[in-house]
């Protein structure tokens, strides 16, 4: 029988016949089972996708409908039932994996909380079959019963089989979800779940969608098959309420009310130049032209007073914005209100309250080196925060995850990170405006570096000659950080020293602190002139921890 072009999806059908067949002539290699494992599991992750995407769905669609449920109602109500029908299905569907695995696998005895084994020496409480692991299914390549539970074949003497029951399911949803949608989108969607008459190219004959899909197939293609429609349902369940979310006018719900709003350029203004704002209504006629009344000095207006003298008066607006421009000072907070009037459908003006206030301080700049932004590992950072527009009281810090961050008062922190600290840290400052409300200044990165070792020396020596009596009267190492911003104190807990002479190594003993012992410095005395001393292995402590300084080499004079 000749067939028409065929559809990539009945292309992928007619590719798994032919793969199910092999798999049967081959009697199902455990490297093809352990593929439909992986494909399984990669479709399960997939379903779980698909489910938090469709929750985030509706969750905006519960949004909007507390903002306008009068118009939101009727389509919130078919995406409940959308996702209700959808529901429905997927449980439908896990019910007949249930059903194949419970006869393949356990030849019916399963009851819920199930103790399943997962491996040697493991198991775990399954509650429902289609939960357990394909992977642990010992049938997962039997297909004798599944065939029976699925009747691809529609055999009388079988009954309805659960091929039949879920087709007569996937065209009930399809239809039903289908109503939900206009006529155009009906036409553009496609939403899955085909159960029609598919042509086999392998077979060259056209077949039902319970044969092609189920003749002959092993418990675990059948899984995966079954997970694979779970998908489509989810799949459809996000497309119609993505469509029927479009169908609510977005513009029209988002304004609850007529309000006035005022929008300055900025709120801290350099004295000398000029505070801008503009004021307007919201969501109001762009060809309305509002007149506006500004107090300045002043947090309240009453209507009476708005044509007293001092009162600015702005009659004109572009596009609906009317622009606000105040000559600037002296420093300090300012603080206006006003009211602004706009002509409704009568003719009469209806005003709406507003005020607002503004900083002004003098010129300033900060000029700081960018690469310096360091913490040192372990030990105590002083750091210092400060704002133009903001009294120290009035700056908080935060962040620095990793560390110990401390306030000390008056706009100094000390932050401490944590020993094993490697990551970068990065520091936050919070402004407390007038009226109580924060303001983000901005996120300041600090990298976080280890103190540098220290420098040790042999009898005050670090490098070059050193005479016997030296290192017999200082026969001790000292620790110390030369050119460090901090004042840190170090001691040495043990080293490694050599002396090495003419005739080859005369001394090689690890040390416990940070003295010679008299064996050390007797061989010390009895070494000739010329002799190396080698001093590593290092250990420093302090108070951010151990760490290993450079070694010293000296010659014996």
């Amino acid at each position: 029988m000749s067939g028409g072009k065929e559809t990539p999806r009945q292309k992928m059908i007619g590719m798994m016949y032919l793969f199910y067949t092999a798999l049967l002539a081959l009697n199902v290699s455990a490297d093809i089972l352990n593929a439909f494992v992986l494909v399984n599991d990669s479709m399960q992750q997939t379903n779980t996708n698909f489910g938090k995407k469709n929750e985030l769905l509706m969750e905006a669609f519960g949004k909007q409908m507390v903002n306008n449920p009068k118009k939101v109602k009727p389509y919130y109500d078919q995406a409940i039932k959308v996702k209700e029908l959808s529901d429905q299905l997927v449980e439908d569907i896990q019910s007949v994996i249930d059903t194949l695995i419970i006869v393949t696998e356990f030849s019916g005895e399963f009851t819920k909380d199930f103790v399943f084994e997962v491996g040697k020496d493991r198991d775990t409480i399954i509650d429902f079959a289609h939960n357990i692991p394909v992977a642990f299914l010992k049938s997962k390549d039997k297909f004798n019963k599944p065939m029976n539970i699925l009747n691809p074949e529609n055999k009388i003497e079988l009954g309805e089989g659960k091929a039949m029951w879920l087709k007569n399911k996937f065209a009930a949803y399809n239809a039903a979800v289908k109503a939900m949608l206009t006529d155009e989108d009906r036409t553009k969607i496609q939403l899955g779940l085909n159960t029609e008459r598919v042509y086999n190219s392998v077979a060259r004959e056209w077949q039902d969608w319970e044969y092609n899909s189920f003749y002959h197939t092993v418990l675990v293609a059948d899984v995966v098959l079954l997970n694979k429609y779970i998908s489509e349902v989810l799949n459809t369940e996000a497309e119609v309420i993505a469509n029927l979310y479009g169908y609510i006018d977005a513009k029209s719900i988002k304004f609850d009310a007529v309000r006035a709003a005022v929008i300055p350029t900025s709120n801290v203004v350099i004295a000398g130049s000029d505070y801008e704002a503009d004021i307007f209504v919201a969501a109001y006629s762009k060809t309305d032209i509002p007149k506006v009344s500004i107090k300045t000095g002043a947090d309240t207006l009453l209507m009476s007073e708005i044509d007293k003298e001092g009162i600015i008066k702005i009659n004109e607006a572009t596009e609906g914005i009317t622009k606000f421009k105040l000559k600037t000072g002296a420093t300090g907070e300012f603080s206006y209100a006003g009211f602004i009037q706009v002509k409704g459908a009568d003719g009469k003006y209806t005003p709406y309250f507003f005020n607002s206030s503004y900083q002004v301080i003098k010129p300033s700049a900060t000029v700081s080196a960018d690469k310096v932004n360091v913490v040192y590992r372990g030990i105590e950072n002083p750091i210092s925060v400060s704002a133009p527009g903001f009294t120290n009281d009035k700056l908080r810090l935060s962040g620095g995850t990793g560390g110990r961050l401390v306030s000390k008062g008056g706009g100094h922190y000390m932050y401490t990170p944590n020993k094993n600290q490697r990551k970068d840290v990065k520091f936050n400052v919070t402004g407390t405006k007038a009226d109580g409300s924060s303001q983000n200044m901005g996120s300041f990165p600090f990298r976080v570096l280890p103190v540098p070792p220290p420098t040790v020396r042999l009898a005050s020596v670090n490098d070059g000659e050193v005479t016997k009596g030296a290192l017999k009267s200082q026969g001790f190492l000292t620790a110390k950080l030369e050119g460090f911003l901090f004042e840190l104190k170090y001691t040495v807990s043990e080293f490694t020293i050599m002396i090495t002479g003419t005739r080859g190594m005369i001394l090689n003993q690890r040390v416990k602190g940070n003295k010679l012992p008299p064996k050390v410095i007797k061989k010390i005395m009895k070494a000739p002139r010329g002799s190396m001393i080698i001093v590593n292995g290092i250990k420093t402590r302090g108070k951010d921890g151990v760490k290993e300084s450079p070694s010293i080499t000296l010659k014996l004079k």
